[in-house]
């Protein structure tokens, strides 16, 4: 396999996990991003597409702690296109949402 082949047989891979988001088979969405996710932290790779879409499968499914974590990184980073700035927007709004509803959620449980 050349290295040509190698790099696409990678980016096919990760563009499988974003369709499996799009698809909310968010299981397997995060067995398939995951390796992505822990190469990119190792690296210190900024790739806020794959962060996006990662967190997304994460709060689908309940994984609160794990998207916090995930929300955080992508804050850190610096959108360097529209695309890559209009998926941040829609993580804080994610993020606020999640937090309107443990506000409500502990407000109810007193």
């Amino acid at each position: 396999m050349t290295k040509e082949e190698k790099l696409q047989a990678f980016a096919d891979k990760m563009k499988e996990g974003f369709k499996l988001v799009s698809e909310k088979r968010n299981e397997e969405a995060i067995e398939t991003l995951k390796p992505f996710v822990e190469l990119m932290k190792k690296s210190g790779g900024e790739h806020i597409r794959l962060y996006v879409h990662y967190s997304l499968a994460q709060i689908r499914t309940g994984d609160f702690k794990g998207f916090l974590e995930t929300y955080e990184a992508v804050k850190t980073m610096k959108a360097k296109t529209e695309e890559e700035e209009r998926l941040k927007e829609q993580l804080d709004g994610f993020f606020t949402e999640l937090m309107e509803q443990l506000g409500n959620a502990s407000g109810q449980s007193e």
